[in-house]
C-alpha cells in the first residue's frame, strides 16, 4: 500500500463563500479538517479544529445561510461540528472522493487562504485516476510519496456504510471470536436482512480487509494488462 501527500489550491468560495471569510479572517484559525462526509439525504458535515476568536468563528457561521448546524467543544483549541447544505462544486468532489479506491489520510491540514494538505492511501495504480478525477478548478502539486502502514480506521474506511454496520454488530456478538458465538442467521435477526445476505456482506468484508493487509509491504497492485506500475 502506498500513499501520495498533496496541495490542492482553489478558491473557496468555490467550496463555499463563508469559508473564505473564514480563512481570510485576522482573529480565526481554521487548521485541520478531522473528518467530511457527504450524508445519504445530501447534507455535508464536517469536523474541523481551530483557534483564535471563537466567538468570531461562531459570528461567521451563525451568519452563513448554509450552515444548518454548528455545535463547538473547547476554547483555546476547539472542535466545530458543521452541518452544511453544499454547493454543487463540493458535492461533486466529495462523490468523486466516494466512489474512488484511493482514501483520504485524515486529518487534512490547512495551508492557508488557498490551499490544503491532503494524503491520500491506496494502490499506485489508483492515484493517476483519483487525481485526474479532481475538478479541473484544483491546482494540484505532489509534495511526497511513499509506503503506507493502515491503522484499523483506514481499514474499516475502506467498507461501505451499510458493510461497517454489519461488522460492527458481528464482532459485538462474537461472530469472530473462538468459539464463534453468533451464527449468519443470528445476525441477520439482529440487523433485519437475511442471512445469506449477512454471510455476503462478511466476505466481502474480509476480501477488502485482507486485500489491504496483503498490499502492507507495498505491493502494487496489477494494472489491467497484468503488470504493476509505479506512481512517481
Amino acid at each position: 500500500m502506498r500513499h501520495v501527500t498533496v496541495r490542492l489550491s482553489l478558491e473557496a468560495p468555490q467550496f463555499h463563500p463563508f469559508v473564505g471569510e473564514l480563512l481570510a479572517d485576522p482573529v480565526v484559525s481554521v487548521q485541520r479538517v478531522h473528518r467530511a462526509d457527504l450524508l445519504d439525504d445530501g447534507t455535508l458535515v464536517v469536523l474541523a479544529e481551530g483557534g483564535g476568536d471563537r466567538e468570531r468563528f461562531e459570528a461567521i457561521v451563525a451568519a452563513a445561510d448554509p450552515v444548518r448546524e454548528c455545535s463547538l467543544s473547547g476554547e483555546r483549541t476547539w472542535y466545530a461540528y458543521l452541518s452544511i447544505e453544499p454547493t454543487e462544486f463540493a458535492r461533486t468532489l466529495m462523490q468523486t472522493r466516494r466512489s474512488s479506491d484511493v482514501f483520504v489520510k485524515w486529518p487534512i491540514s490547512i495551508v492557508d487562504q488557498k490551499t490544503v494538505e491532503v494524503t491520500y492511501v491506496g494502490h499506485d495504480s489508483g492515484f493517476r485516476e483519483k487525481l485526474a478525477e479532481l475538478p479541473e478548478a484544483i491546482d494540484v502539486e505532489i509534495v511526497r510519496t511513499g509506503t503506507s502502514y493502515p491503522d484499523a480506521a483506514q481499514l474499516l474506511e475502506k467498507l461501505t456504510e451499510r458493510q461497517r454496520e454489519i461488522f460492527t454488530v458481528a464482532v459485538e456478538q462474537g461472530y469472530y471470536a473462538d468459539p464463534r458465538r453468533v451464527t449468519h442467521r443470528e445476525l441477520a435477526d439482529e440487523l433485519d436482512c437475511s442471512a445469506a445476505n449477512v454471510g455476503e456482506h462478511l466476505r466481502k468484508i474480509e476480501a477488502t480487509v485482507f486485500r489491504e493487509l496483503r498490499a502492507l509491504d507495498g505491493t502494487p497492485e496489477p494494472d489491467e494488462d497484468g503488470t504493476a506500475t509505479s506512481f512517481e
